[in-house]
């Protein structure tokens, strides 16, 4: 298409301004702000390296509760999470069946006991009736044949009299037996605990030997148990001095040592069980069965360069740092990044303990493997609006 020549030279300017504009000056850089923020000089730490034992808190002693007898339970007199005192009633087994042969036992006893008192008397005579005739026997007074009558009739009875001595003794045993097995029929505490199951509720029919209940016992101590790899097992042992640590308990790790090693490896996982006893921890939390927890074993001396998590920024999916240099102005660093860790000085001696992928917890740590060098001086303030450029304010 050919262009009228009146349109052709406004065409021309208007494409001559627009080049113009966009080939003007870049935009001025910000002019650099004072800031302050915290910073640290970094250095490389030396401490035990610890490996983290995965575990939870369990109960030095518990128990799992049934009963010898079948029925319907027809109470519920404990319910879970209740402290119970030894021997405090938890459930209550229907038991009209027990009572019903109870009394059934001890009226056999009573038929066995009445008959046996009368025949007594019958061996009694018996006997006499026989010591009679053996006198007249030896005077030649009476026949042989009327001393063999007195004589069986002796026995009979006697033998009889045995008879009925062994039924009442079998019915006392059976009676004896259902009262054993009436105290069954009430579940109760064996010791003073935390009652931390019931598997059964009124109304439900139970048979004798199944599992009714749990029960922790409340004063004898927690254990953490956890599992470890087969690895460790020639370098474990019993009084190991390791690093506990129970999050819900308490936020700061805390010395123990191995109190059992049990060097049966799980051949589905490749571990083995070790626990260490929970010692009392400061505050008002209270150890509860199942809790999460850790037991950490001092394995090899490390030297690590450590930053607070707090200092690590993220752009994007790639971790920075803010580094002052010698003028103040700060300097932005791409990090490359090892595992996570927490540290603990205790009794003078420090540790560093792996934190689980995703594990967020005050004082994190996380390792330095490029990007930063000991010396270097790190902004490790949480303010975000930070930047390339800025520059310390002068103290």
């Amino acid at each position: 298409m050919i262009l009228p020549p009146r349109l052709v030279f406004p065409l021309l300017l208007a494409a001559f301004l627009l080049l113009a504009s966009c080939g003007g000056e870049p935009p001025a850089a910000p002019e650099p702000r004072e800031v302050r923020a915290e910073t640290v000089t970094l250095a490389a730490r030396r401490a035990l390296e610890c490996r983290s034992l995965p575990g939870r808190v369990e109960p030095r002693t518990s128990a799992v509760l049934s009963s010898k007898i079948s029925g319907t339970v027809t109470a519920v007199l404990a319910e879970e999470g209740d402290l119970v005192q030894k021997g405090a009633p938890i459930l209550q087994i229907d038991d009209s069946e027990l009572r019903q042969r109870e009394q059934g036992a001890q009226a056999g006893v009573g038929q066995a006991a009445m008959e046996r008192k009368a025949l007594a008397a019958q061996v009694a005579l018996a006997r006499t009736t026989l010591a009679r005739m053996k006198t007249l026997l030896d005077q030649q007074a009476v026949s042989r044949e009327d001393f063999d009558k007195a004589q069986a009739e002796f026995l009979a009875l006697k033998s009889r009299e045995e008879a009925l001595a062994a039924q009442e003794s079998s019915a006392t045993h059976q009676s004896a037996e259902v009262r054993s097995l009436l105290s069954y029929s009430t579940v109760t505490a064996p010791f003073t605990g935390i009652l931390a199951r019931r598997h059964v509720d009124q109304g439900a029919f139970v048979s004798a030997g199944s599992p009714l209940a749990e029960i922790d016992d409340a004063q004898g101590g927690y254990d953490l148990d956890a599992q470890a790899d087969e690895s460790l097992l020639s370098r474990l042992h019993i009084g190991m001095t390791v690093l506990g640590l129970a999050p819900s308990l308490s936020p700061e790790p805390f010395l123990t040592s191995l109190g059992a090693v049990i060097p049966r490896v799980d051949p589905a996982t490749r571990t083995f069980r070790v626990k260490a006893p929970l010692p009392p921890l400061p505050g008002d939390a209270k150890p509860r069965s199942g809790l999460f927890s850790k037991v950490c074993v001092p394995l090899n001396p490390a030297k690590k360069l450590l930053v607070p998590a707090q200092a690590v920024r993220m752009r994007g999916e790639l971790p920075t740092a803010l580094v002052a240099d010698a003028d103040g102005g700060l300097r932005l660093r791409l990090l490359k990044l090892g595992g996570g860790y927490l540290q603990a000085e205790i009794e003078g001696v420090t540790y560093i303990l792996q934190a689980q992928a995703g594990e967020e917890a005050p004082g994190m740590l996380r390792e330095v493997l490029s990007g930063l060098s000991e010396g270097d001086v790190l902004v490790v303030s949480a303010d975000q609006t930070l930047r390339e450029g800025d520059r310390l304010a002068r103290p």
